[in-house]
């Protein structure tokens, strides 16, 4: 039996609290830590908040190792231990020694986000180092295409801005392990129809749901941020330190935009 994923634990836990509960239970529980974990990330003013982006995601992680602690001897997704090794030196799967930012620099799809993050040095050893464990919705080189066309800009005009480009990849950045196959668990029918993850930008999380696109055969997940949305992609890509799981477009947080604009939408 696998354990209950950190998503899971926190899908349940929002779903309890908002039941209605008799009087000797109305005190709240605690949300794990998957619910209360924020990493402070770069916004359009200092570089003294992108640094902050670093220093704090790394003692916010180590809150993460606790999740699972109870299923030691049950497993993840992918045969992974149930902690994914979360806030450990170890990698999460013996043998699997690139970290994320070596797994997409060898992925000729992800060339566009490796020039991206690449232009943002101070971000680069998040995606290093071997304790801080994290999941990135990568965006393929078609989806950055298909974003530049919708919103008139370049590859070039994005990268030149180091403070958006900053916000951006950061709410593409989950501070935990979420593999598609545990979102596909939290998101069954009998359990819960949208789940809230936090990304690296302060207050500003990501729904997933299931739905089924226009003219698909089958039902897909579906990321949706501030002013876009995006559909996942192929499967998982493991890495030593976390997760890629492939998107079809780029996903805008709030603070990237000026007024609430239409919903973009991957493929659509």
């Amino acid at each position: 039996r696998r354990a209950p994923t950190p998503l899971q634990k926190c899908a349940t836990h929002l779903a309890q609290r908002n039941t209605p509960a008799p009087l000797e239970r109305q005190e709240q529980s605690s949300p794990p830590d998957c619910c209360r974990v924020r990493i402070a990330t770069a916004t359009h003013t200092t570089t003294k908040k992108m640094t902050k982006f670093t220093k704090v995601s790394l003692a916010s992680l180590m809150l993460l190792a606790l999740v699972g602690a109870s299923h030691q001897q049950e497993t993840g997704a992918n045969g992974a231990p149930a902690d994914y090794n979360i806030g450990k030196d170890e990698c999460i799967l013996p043998g699997n020694e690139q970290n994320l930012l070596e797994t997409a620099k060898s992925a000729e799809d992800f060339s566009t986000l490796v020039a991206a993050l690449e232009s943002v040095p101070e971000l680069l050893p998040i995606f290093e180092s071997k304790s801080d464990k994290l999941t990135v919705l990568a965006p393929t080189n078609a989806a950055f295409d298909s974003f530049f066309s919708d919103f008139n800009s370049t590859a070039e005009e994005f990268l030149a801005d180091k403070d958006l480009t900053t916000l951006v990849l950061s709410y593409h950045v989950i501070p935990s392990v979420v593999p598609k196959d545990d979102m596909e668990s939290a998101l069954k029918p009998l359990f819960m129809s949208q789940v809230g993850v936090t990304t690296s930008v302060p207050g500003d999380q990501l729904a997933l749901t299931r739905v089924t696109p226009e003219g698909a055969d089958a039902p897909v997940i579906r990321a949706a941020g501030y002013a876009s949305a995006a559909y996942l992609e192929g499967d998982t890509v493991w890495t030593c330190n976390g997760v890629i799981n492939p998107i079809n477009y780029v996903l805008m947080p709030r603070e990237a935009t000026v007024t609430k604009p239409e919903l973009k939408i991957g493929g659509e």
